[in-house]
């Protein structure tokens, strides 16, 4: 299809029409008044969209909202926050809207401006890390979350062999499920389903698999609040980090929010902990000094 340009329109208008938008550094969100998230909200227990199907005008809600938008406020009291929703494999998707993740790029909503910032509380691995930086939230150690038929029997992670596992494709949980299959389970690999993180947990709290793998802060909630035939079993793999993810040009934007992350965990009584309590029971810094006590 032809479009043909209005002689009529200024300068400045007909190159914001015609050039891609480009990634903003921190520079830029101070200029503009406004940082840019994209959310995917892809369990209760990080954030709720509605509509269910929108896009641009979403009503967030949950605590990675909530973390998102204090850092808003921590950068300056005119700063608005700019929420879009998005797909967890939107994250990672190159020019092409693929994941290639032997592929060093950065991935197209950064890259383009649609995002300052992936809040959801990515962990941060190698093939990742060819993409964009972190800056991190909290440690963590994956926990096998497991149908309570299992109790008995499941005591470590050699246990999981042969069985049943339900994960989200493009996670942490899937690479290293896909990894011990390689090695560890190789005589008798675990058999993994790819879905959602909420039709994982459906599926183990129905005895349609034997377990699935979360985050240590999305476990907590889950067996608190929403499953009753599912328990926190025991951790796997080695400890790691989440955070939040960014362009690797945009160290400025990196260090304000790793400021601001040290600042909230210096008093129990800062923001981030007040948002963590009601929804696990516990409060940021408290979840921080339990991971670093597991072995």
């Amino acid at each position: 299809m032809e479009t043909s340009m209005n002689p009529s329109l200024p300068l400045a208008l007909l190159l914001a029409l015609t050039l891609p938008a480009q990634a903003r550094p921190l520079s830029e969100i101070i200029k503009t008044r406004e940082l840019r998230a994209c959310i995917v909200p892809y369990h209760p227990s990080s954030a709720t969209a509605t509509p269910a199907d929108c896009r641009e005008k979403c009503h967030f809600t949950g605590p990675v909202y909530d973390e998102v938008a204090a850092f808003a406020r921590h950068l300056g009291k005119h700063i608005q926050l700019k929420t879009l929703r998005v797909e967890w494999d939107e994250q990672f998707y190159d020019q092409n809207g693929k994941v290639d993740r032997e592929a060093s790029y950065t991935p197209k909503l950064l890259a383009n401006g649609s995002c300052d910032v992936f809040p959801s509380r990515l962990t941060k691995n190698a093939w990742r890390l060819k993409k964009m930086d972190f800056v991190t939230l909290f440690p963590n150690r994956m926990m096998v979350v497991a149908n309570v038929a299992l109790k008995g029997r499941l005591q470590s992670a050699s246990h999981l062999a042969g069985l049943r596992a339900a994960v989200l494709d493009n996670s942490s949980y899937s690479t290293w499920l896909l990894e011990q299959n390689q090695k560890r389970y190789s005589a008798k690999p675990v058999r993994v389903a790819l879905m959602s993180v909420e039709d994982s947990l459906r599926a183990v709290d129905a005895g349609k698999a034997d377990f699935t793998l979360l985050d240590s802060d999305i476990a907590i909630w889950t067996t608190r609040h929403q499953f009753k035939h599912a328990y926190v079993a025991f951790p796997v793999g080695d400890k790691d980090e989440v955070g939040w993810a960014m362009r690797k040009e945009d160290q400025d934007l990196q260090a304000a929010a790793a400021a601001f992350f040290a600042q909230q965990k210096q008093s129990e009584n800062s923001e981030l902990n007040r948002i963590w309590t009601p929804h696990y029971g516990l409060s940021l810094s408290r979840l921080i000094t339990l991971v670093n006590s597991t072995q």
